[in-house]
């Protein structure tokens, strides 16, 4: 790959080929060529570490010492104008656990974007899935929780530190990537809106070219987004109060055997106090009791049908850095337990 490449700092998908894309003085990204992409990854031979219904992620070469991961997305117009929208807001954004645009490649309809390579897969493959027919070892408390700060402090980033704020849109555990140390990365920024636009009401029946709502995943998604079409950042709370319950609990956020959601699954128990009826069992009682509670009672808050009862990703913050042991005192510190898979 070229070292030197150079690009205007423009929105929209202009820009000159094999380029750099410098924001607030730092090179954040690069413009690949087409040609480039095929040759990272093996000429789209190289091993496939994601799939979804849009979009296929390769894993790729960049370097001889550095790996990174190709999110190819299928070809058509408007999943062209969210590759672009998803690219810009990518680009504007730097944060230890939001994934890292390397770069991105607008030659061809298939938009493609670069990220960093994130070899321990993401939160929900670690938490629910077996590794070649084997049970994984289990998710320790302190890494679960070190998670939840980690991607508590991401929106945080998103929601208050961003001018004008962004609204990710679809907080799930497979929208968190874990790194070579199991730290989180946030990644999927498809559903992402900026501003005061994500406060407004999409036009009736408005849907993504697939056909499915505006933002969010089955489970993950807010009632009350769902009813109004009004998306703030509140409704990433919700999100992320569901994801603290599955880290709680070692549970999916739609059970597959029942179709139940697991907020209306876990919720009456915790809110009686019978905690030990939800939290995860693979855990063996490995977890503080008082701090299980203080996390579970905050999801509870987080997934209020009121959004007026709902904390601010600031106050999550700030709660679970104040009241649970099993994290850091400090931003971006590391809990010392290690991970084998």
């Amino acid at each position: 790959m070229e070292s030197d490449a150079r690009v205007s700092d423009e929105p929209g998908c202009g820009g000159g080929a094999g380029s750099v894309v410098e924001k607030g003085g730092g090179v954040v990204a690069r413009r690949f060529g087409w040609a480039e992409i095929e040759s990272v990854t093996g000429g789209f031979s190289s091993r496939v570490i994601g799939q979804g219904g849009f979009s296929t992620v390769y894993l790729a070469s960049l370097t001889s010492s550095r790996l990174g991961a190709v999110k190819v997305q299928r070809s058509s117009e408007r999943l062209h104008r969210a590759f672009c929208q998803e690219r810009d807001v990518l680009l504007s954004l730097r944060h230890p656990h939001v994934v890292r645009l390397l770069g991105y490649c607008d030659e061809r309809d298939e938009g493609v974007l670069v990220f960093e390579y994130a070899p321990n897969g993401d939160l929900h493959e670690r938490l629910h899935h077996r590794s070649g027919g084997k049970s994984r070892t289990v998710l320790p408390w302190a890494r679960r929780m070190a998670v939840a700060f980690q991607v508590a402090m991401a929106l945080e980033y998103l929601h208050e530190s961003r001018d004008p704020a962004v609204i990710h849109g679809d907080i799930k555990s497979s929208n968190v990537l874990l790194d070579a140390n199991h730290d989180a990365k946030l990644c999927d920024f498809g559903f992402a809106h900026v501003g005061f636009s994500a406060a407004v009401r999409p036009p009736s029946g408005a849907t993504r070219a697939w056909g499915r709502p505006v933002m969010g995943s089955p489970g993950y998604a807010d009632p009350h987004f769902l009813r109004s079409g009004v998306a703030t950042k509140k409704s990433d709370v919700y999100s992320f109060g569901v994801l603290l319950l599955e880290l709680v609990t070692g549970r999916e956020a739609i059970c597959a055997q029942t179709g139940h959601r697991l907020t209306a699954a876990v919720g009456p128990s915790i809110g009686e106090g019978k905690l030990a009826d939800v939290v995860d069992r693979r855990l063996g009682g490995d977890y503080d009791v008082e701090e299980a509670a203080t996390v579970a009672a905050l999801a509870l808050r987080c997934v209020s049908d009121g959004t007026g009862l709902r904390p601010s990703m600031a106050e999550v913050v700030r709660e679970l850095q104040e009241k649970t042991t099993a994290l850091i005192s400090a931003v971006g510190s590391k809990p010392s337990d290690k991970m084998v898979s």
